[in-house]
């Protein structure tokens, strides 16, 4: 049986009209945010006003979420890994007589069906400081390393390199991509600047060019030279731009490179596609010895 406390809440501001909509997670919620993310992309903005309530492991943060749930009663989604626990959520959803959705549970127990093995339960294996966990740490520590034509000398470590004129989004990509595990290179051009020969030298199998509408590049460099207060040069000229642009493409051409195009293209959907032109799905294998 599980009890409701009277304790009183003020509920959280929100947009009037808006549907309230919970999403509870056992760790950092991380998964369940991303679910949510992409599911109300296809609803229209400002429908629902998601609240996220991670780290319900216990009987006491989750007694404080429904306080919070009942005094303003919406639709509950939750992605936790004790059954116990989904037990409980179900049962103060039945309660509060309101809608309530597992979203890890089914496709848990079809993988666990169809492979024939039973799943562990283990919230604590969700975040292991394990070989992976150093990976992506490492990657990070890399890439940041490797910014903007930094650490030339070790650039054929990278996984990924990417190059292209100022404002390709390649610092983003970089970081987005080293969030994953993969050590990433990055190394600005100037059509007025020899790239370096540690570039010229790079195998092509490791390198995408990155390319964008010449007119919308000069839209952004306009936006960044007004926002720093720079001195007024040929960074933002229209025509320079084009001709910048176009000499990164037939750079590109001679060095073979992967080439890309990330107009009007957001980070992660450039990330997935250097991946994809690059014929990568993991990380490269290393033996990591502990955080560098």
């Amino acid at each position: 049986m599980v009890s409701q406390r009277k304790t009183k809440t003020t509920p959280k501001t929100t947009v009037a009209g808006q549907k309230p909509l919970y999403v509870l997670s056992d760790s950092t919620g991380n998964l369940a945010r991303h679910m949510i993310s992409t599911y109300l992309t296809q609803f229209p903005d400002g429908t629902f006003a998601a609240e996220m309530k991670p780290f319900i492991s216990e009987r006491r943060r989750l007694e404080k979420a429904f306080d919070a749930i009942s005094a303003r009663p919406g639709i509950v989604l939750h992605a936790v890994v004790s059954p116990a626990l989904k037990e409980e959520i179900s049962t103060w959803c039945q309660r509060l007589e309101i809608a309530c959705r597992d979203l890890t549970g089914p496709t848990m127990e079809f993988i666990a069906s169809a492979a024939r093995v039973e799943p562990l339960h283990d919230q604590g294996r969700l975040h292991r400081v394990d070989d992976a966990y150093c990976g992506r740490i490492n990657a990070m520590t890399y890439t940041l390393e490797h910014d903007d034509g930094l650490g030339q000398d070790s650039l054929g470590e990278a996984d990924i390199v990417l190059a292209g004129v100022s404002r390709t989004g390649k610092t983003p990509t970089s970081i987005y991509l080293a969030m994953l595990g993969f050590r990433v290179a990055n190394v600005s051009l100037a059509a007025q600047v020899e790239p370096p020969q540690q570039l010229l030298k790079l195998a092509p199998s490791k390198a995408v060019g990155l390319i964008i509408d010449p007119r919308q590049l000069a839209e952004i460099r306009t936006r960044r030279q007004t926002g720093w207060r720079m001195a007024q040069t040929g960074y933002n000229d229209p025509c320079g731009v084009e001709e910048e642009v176009e000499w990164s493409r037939r750079l590109f051409a001679r060095l073979h490179y992967s080439v890309l195009d990330v107009t009007d293209q957001a980070i992660e959907e450039t990330a997935a596609r250097v991946l994809d032109l690059l014929g990568l799905s993991q990380p490269s294998l290393r033996r990591e010895k502990g955080l560098s």
